[in-house]
């Protein structure tokens, strides 16, 4: 079962389709949010003193019930769209909230959902920075798997591509992952660096018997890496992924690496773990997660570590 945040934009439609070649054949639920009365409306009856008693009232409630309706119409829109990609789907509205993320998501749980998928609204590099409003908060607030699809993402069917590090939050997504993504491709990245082979400082002193003490610190941190690498991909392949592992020296850093990686690979999919529950989740998302969600060319499942 999914739930797909929909708004009628065209990031929400382009999320609709990456949901059903992600996950075909599945049950989906549409949800659509509709837009409450600004916030002064409801206290606007003391300047309307002349106004008779309940006018106010009444007018509001003419509102929600045309927001509702919009937001009806919306849902059944993007119910139809997923069908026509192969979803089974049903629409569904909430009542008029603000903050939106907060509604989808308690609608997300009550049906029961697998996974949220959303869209991101904007295209370049301002608009990666800025994600859009509902999307960032569900990154810090959801406590189920979600889905991001960027603007321009461009369907592949190219393998899913995990970044692990060994954690209990990443073995928890490739867990979610394999649930989720039973039999498909997937190659489980562990990315690393040299603190000692690429470090000024040791390079300057790195002479005869120091170079030799370097070269053997530097060979356990790839041994380890290595280890890390294969403890992924021993895992990914017991949830049912068709998995291999891929160890990657880099200097630029762990979500560039990925990055890079997805685009070579042509990936369909990066998954990530991200460590952080409750109020300080937002602080403690973690550089490679958030960098991925707010960078990456494709579609991103982040997966939150589960609660202690």
């Amino acid at each position: 079962m999914l739930a797909i945040a929909f708004d009628g934009s065209p990031s929400a439609a382009l999320a609709v389709r990456a949901a059903a070649s992600f996950f075909p054949n599945a049950t989906a639920t549409l949800i659509t949010v509709p837009a409450p009365p600004p916030p002064g409306a409801t206290s606007a009856s003391r300047w309307l003193m002349n106004v008779p008693s309940g006018t106010l009232e009444h007018a509001l409630a003419e509102i929600n019930a045309e927001a509702t309706e919009e937001a009806s119409e919306l849902a059944a829109e993007g119910a139809a769209q997923a069908g026509a990609s192969g979803l089974t789907a049903t629409p569904l509205v909430t009542k008029p909230h603000a903050p939106s993320w907060e509604a989808l998501l308690n609608a997300a749980k009550t049906a029961g959902a697998q996974a949220l998928v959303c869209g991101a609204r904007g295209r370049g590099e301002i608009a990666r920075a800025v994600l859009g409003s509902t999307s960032i908060s569900l990154l810090h607030h959801a406590d189920l798997p979600l889905l991001i699809v960027p603007d321009d993402a461009v369907p592949s069917d190219g393998p899913v591509l995990i970044a692990y590090d060994g954690s209990p939050a990443a073995d928890h997504a490739i867990d979610v992952a394999g649930a989720l993504l039973p039999g498909r491709t997937a190659t489980v990245v562990h990315v690393w660096a040299s603190q000692y082979r690429r470090s000024r400082a040791v390079s300057a002193i790195a002479r005869g018997e120091i170079s030799d003490v370097v070269s053997v610190l530097d060979q356990a941190l790839a041994d380890e890496a290595a280890a890390i690498t294969a403890q992924g991909a021993e895992r990914a392949s017991a949830t049912g992924l068709d998995a291999i592992g891929e160890t990657v020296e880099s200097r630029s850093g762990v979500w560039r690496t990925v990055r890079t990686l997805a685009a070579d690979k042509r990936a369909s999919l990066v998954v990530t773990g991200a460590r952080g529950i409750g109020g300080a989740r937002s602080a403690l998302l973690g550089s490679v997660s958030s960098g991925l969600v707010h960078n990456a060319d494709t579609p991103v499942l982040v997966v939150h570590a589960e609660a202690p």
